[in-house]
């Protein structure tokens, strides 16, 4: 069953209005037409089925025969990934979306080679959303995570105090099992820092570290930084039962 992203302001009633480029996409790609079994989400927790009362390439309406609350799990996990090569942020934001991420920052520390400006920022930062709404309505995700502007390592570090428990995988001595450290038990909130090509530097790892956050390892070998992002979050996603 198809489902489409919606605003909350564009459900009126029992009836949902479908925005312009949902129903292109439904219309010219899917060859959705009306009568057919749909749902809608908000990306916030509310989740309808319905059925298209009409579609076209430019709007849709869709009656609503039952609309759902989804609670939202009781930890919030905010994952801080520094910007890698070439379009691999995109499939980050994917697999983190899948995952059940709630916030997504995109992270410039010393060794990350992508330097964005703030005009270029704010364009991949609304791409970035795009691909996590994608996401989210292909695995069955009510919520779709914030992606927040691009910021700096040392900027986030100063936030470590927010959160009940920080992780940073790093390849530096130190570290112990993050499969230990999820045994532990699920903490209300969680930032989790994903290192560049060539990890974060001994001064970084330490500047965590001193400000709260726990080094982990993420076994012997060394990983990309989006296997690293899909490796932290399926372990969490086990032991916690996200």
């Amino acid at each position: 069953m198809h489902r489409f992203y919606i605003y909350q302001e564009d459900v009126t009633g029992n009836v949902i209005n479908v925005g312009h480029e949902e129903a292109k996409h439904a219309y010219s790609v899917l060859r959705l037409r009306k009568e057919a079994s749909v749902a809608a989400f908000d990306g916030k927790g509310k989740e309808y089925l319905g059925t298209l009362v009409s579609l076209s390439s430019k709007k849709g309406i869709i009656r609503i025969s039952e609309a759902v609350s989804v609670l939202k799990d009781n930890t919030d996990i905010t994952l801080a990934a520094a910007i890698p090569k070439l379009s691999k942020f995109d499939s980050i934001v994917d697999k983190a979306t899948q995952l059940g991420v709630n916030n997504l920052i995109p992270m410039q520390s010393e060794r990350t080679v992508v330097r964005i400006s703030q005009e270029k920022a704010a364009e991949k930062r609304l791409r970035w959303q795009r691909i996590a709404v994608e996401a989210a309505k292909q695995c069955g995700c009510s919520y779709v995570p914030e992606i927040a502007p691009v910021t700096d390592f040392s900027t986030l570090l100063m936030r470590i105090s927010k959160y009940s428990l920080a992780l940073i995988p790093s390849l530096h001595k130190g570290t112990v099992s993050l499969k230990k450290i999820a045994k532990a038990g699920k903490p209300r909130s969680t930032i989790i820092f994903i290192g560049p090509e060539g990890d974060f530097t001994e001064e970084e790892a330490r500047n965590a570290e001193e400000n709260g956050a726990i080094g982990v390892t993420l076994g012997k070998n060394v990983l990309r930084c989006e296997t690293a992002v899909t490796m932290v979050l399926s372990v969490l996603n086990y032991e916690w039962k996200l």
